[in-house]
């Protein structure tokens, strides 16, 4: 037994020796998952784009251990400063953290200053140093030599109405523009971003982000009591989270709310205030795209930090989950790791962010932790090459990255569209047309199908007019039926025509069924266009069959389950692989069938003169304009460009107006009832409708529970015997 142990501890020793070892030398395996969202909303895993190769520690700088850390600032001469809130003080390193100094207190008129909750710091190209003194309410300045300058305290403004009511000066974030604009962000400050000059004189606000009530919201904000109105959220601004001033001078901001959902998480603001960030990708920049995504932790992201990064690109972190979140300038989502937890590459709460010399820091404010440093994988330097090359139009220099990137990662959709953007620039629009699909990219897809089928066009331009010009002539000879009496006289001259003229196949009661459905799914064409006339005689001439009313219902169920597989993949938004029939077709009966039997129900109490099957026929002839234009229009779907889509869905609304037509007609003519009797029966068959479905559900649900209580029951005694 004694050896045993001593087996066990040695192997214990070992994996905690190696566990060490591999922690401190060099990249290696994170723990956290990394992914993108692909088109359809779900996180597809990928390579990882950035691994964890140290943690630098305030007692591995050798200043003592970080208390509430909250900011990290890469100067623009390379060097790190940390803002060490909970400690008050202000550290600064080089980039291989070696410290240089440490900022805590500093001296005006004769009398000695301290930092009290400082939140921030901003560094200017010349090196003039601006400390958020968030708890003593000033901005503190300093030269380029680390002395101290000034200080930027309350705003100064001529206009007592130009702040909010009971506004306090408690900086969090600050900017400094190349025009000595000074940006602010106030806590507890719901209008925007603060602008002052240097000099402390208001400028006013900027960039408010507005919180758009729903309509529902509204309307019962309008009805509600003043108790119930002040019970109510109010709709207020969001108070940004951070902010950040990139090269070019704009500015990026975060809004940190896992409770409301918006698309406007991150600004990108000129110095008008506009917004003027690109959300061109599948989703916009906003971290995760739904609550609980890929985790169990609930909300939606908490966005606290941001900052600009080459190219256009951008990076934000994610405090409720811990991740980093990375985007290229037109809002497409490059990659994205990290996580909350114990381990290598995960936090406790990070702080804040930022870029030195390649890589990435994370700020942890909590847990010890402090600052991770992050190395890119050859996969997040062939992103950042291919999106370099991409961001300034060089689409083809750009192609051997994302081919790379694609060899690495076969399922990032982005990559197939710098692709198929190099094959358009190369007017190769039959590849690029290949690559956008790939890619879901359908403006893309279609701007390459415009000008492969322009090119098409022209090429075999003589032979469409010559194939136009017989269809025309072939169409002027049947008008004019010079060749279809002879096509009928060769016909009776067969041998099945012979054997249908038979007097005992006329008499066979089959051939009779078959003719008569025959007819009287002819008969479709002329309710459609003659309605009146055409559903009186469905039901007092009965001209419509319950077999050919059913053929027809049949013919709708494939003609929507063709449209939904193989409309154009510019105008197809679904997911094609997953179609399944059965639901197509239960989409389609269902509410046909519910129509026909709310219907019925309704008028047997309301003096209605049809029955079942008069409601069933009717309803059924009703949908044939669906069933002649659905194939055809599905066609004529993969040959037009995105350009094309409103004409496009204004033929198929033609069809469909016009099947809601007949079934309104339908309804009045096979009970007989008045204009305004047809509205009413309308709207309480649709209402009828709604509420079968709710009893339908209560129904299922309370059958599903009683199974479940009744599984649970056997599966307890079964354990018990």
């Amino acid at each position: 037994m004694q050896r045993r142990g001593w087996l066990v501890g040695i192997a214990l020793s070992a994996v905690i020796i190696l566990s060490v070892i591999t922690f401190s030398g060099g990249v290696r395996a994170a723990l956290y998952k990394s992914y993108v969202f692909n088109y359809w909303g779900e996180p597809v895993p990928t390579p990882d784009p950035y691994l964890p190769v140290h943690t630098v520690s305030g007692t591995d700088l050798g200043v003592g251990e970080f208390k509430n850390a909250q900011y990290l600032f890469t100067a623009p001469d390379n060097t790190l400063y940390i803002v060490d809130t909970g400690n008050n003080r202000i550290i600064r390193t080089t980039s291989d953290f070696t410290v240089i100094g440490i900022l805590q207190e500093f001296e005006q008129d004769g009398k000695t200053e301290k930092f009290n909750n400082p939140q921030s710091i901003f560094i200017t190209s010349d090196g003039r140093l601006f400390v958020a003194d968030t708890n003593n309410e000033r901005i503190v300045a300093f030269d380029s030599d680390g002395n101290f300058a000034y200080i930027i305290g309350y705003p100064k403004t001529d206009s007592p109405d130009a702040l909010p009511e009971h506004f306090r000066f408690r900086p969090k974030r600050i900017a400094v523009d190349p025009v000595n604009r000074l940006y602010v962000t106030v806590e507890g400050v719901y209008d925007g971003i603060l602008v002052m000059n240097l000099e402390g004189e208001f400028r006013g606000f900027m960039g408010a982000p507005r919180v758009n009530p729903s309509v529902w919201e509204y309307f019962w904000y309008q009805i509600a009591s003043e108790e119930q109105r002040a019970r109510m959220k109010l709709f207020l601004p969001t108070e940004f989270s951070a902010m950040s001033l990139d090269e070019m001078g704009f500015i990026y901001t975060t809004v940190a709310s896992t409770e409301v959902e918006t698309t406007h998480y991150i600004r990108k603001l000129n110095p008008a205030g506009d917004d003027v960030l690109r959300r061109l990708g599948f989703w916009p920049p906003m971290g995760d795209i739904k609550e609980g995504t890929s985790s169990a932790i609930i909300g939606y992201s908490k966005l606290v930090d941001i900052i600009g990064r080459d190219h256009g690109m951008y990076s934000a972190l994610d405090q409720l989950r811990g991740r980093v979140f990375t985007y290229d300038v037109n809002g497409h989502l490059l990659y994205v790791f990290g996580g909350v937890g114990p381990g290598i590459g995960l936090f406790t709460s990070p702080s804040s962010l930022t870029e030195l010399d390649g890589r990435l820091l994370v700020l942890d404010s909590r847990g010890g932790n402090g600052i991770t440093v992050f190395e890119p994988t050859a996969y997040a330097e062939a992103i950042h090459n291919a999106t370099r090359y991409y961001s300034d139009g060089k689409y083809i220099e750009a192609t051997e990255y994302w081919q790379q990137v694609m060899a690495m990662n076969p399922s990032f959709e982005l990559a197939y569209t710098g692709v198929a953007d190099a094959y358009l620039q190369l007017r190769d629009y039959k590849q690029a047309m290949h690559y956008f699909k790939l890619g879901n990219n359908r403006e893309g897809y279609s701007a390459a199908f415009y000008r492969y089928r322009h090119g098409w066009v022209n090429e075999h331009f003589g032979t469409i007019m010559t194939s136009v010009l017989v269809f025309i002539f072939l169409v002027y000879t049947a008008k004019r039926r010079a060749w279809v009496p002879k096509l009928r006289q060769r016909y009776n001259k067969t041998k099945m025509a012979a054997w249908f003229a038979r007097p005992e196949v006329q008499q066979n009661p089959v051939y009779a069924s078959l003719k008569r459905t025959w007819y009287a799914l002819c008969y479709a064409r002329y309710v459609i266009f003659h309605p009146f006339d055409g559903f009186w005689d469905l039901k007092y001439e009965n001209r419509g069959t319950v077999a050919a009313a059913t053929i027809i219902l049949a013919l709708t169920v494939v003609s929507y389950v063709f449209m939904s597989q193989y409309t154009g993949f510019i105008l197809n938004y679904r997911r094609v692989e997953n179609i399944n029939i059965l639901n197509e077709a239960i989409s389609i009966g269902v509410p046909f069938f519910l129509w026909c039997a709310v219907n019925w129900a309704l008028t047997t109490l309301m003096d209605g003169k049809g029955t079942i099957k008069d409601i069933y026929i009717a309803a059924a002839y009703s949908l044939t304009p669906i069933v002649l234009t659905a194939v055809p229009l599905t066609i004529i779907s993969n040959y037009i460009a995105i350009q094309e889509a409103n004409l496009f869905n204004l033929a198929f609304s033609i069809p469909v107006i016009w099947t809601f037509a007949l079934i309104f007609l339908g309804t009045g003519m096979v009970h007989d009832y008045s204009f305004g009797k047809i509205l009413f029966t309308t709207a309480a068959t649709l209402v009828g409708i709604g509420f079968a479905c709710f009893v339908g559900l209560l129904f299922f649900d309370v059958l599903d529970r009683m199974l479940r209580f009744v599984q649970e029951v056997y599966r307890e005694i079964s354990l018990r015997l």
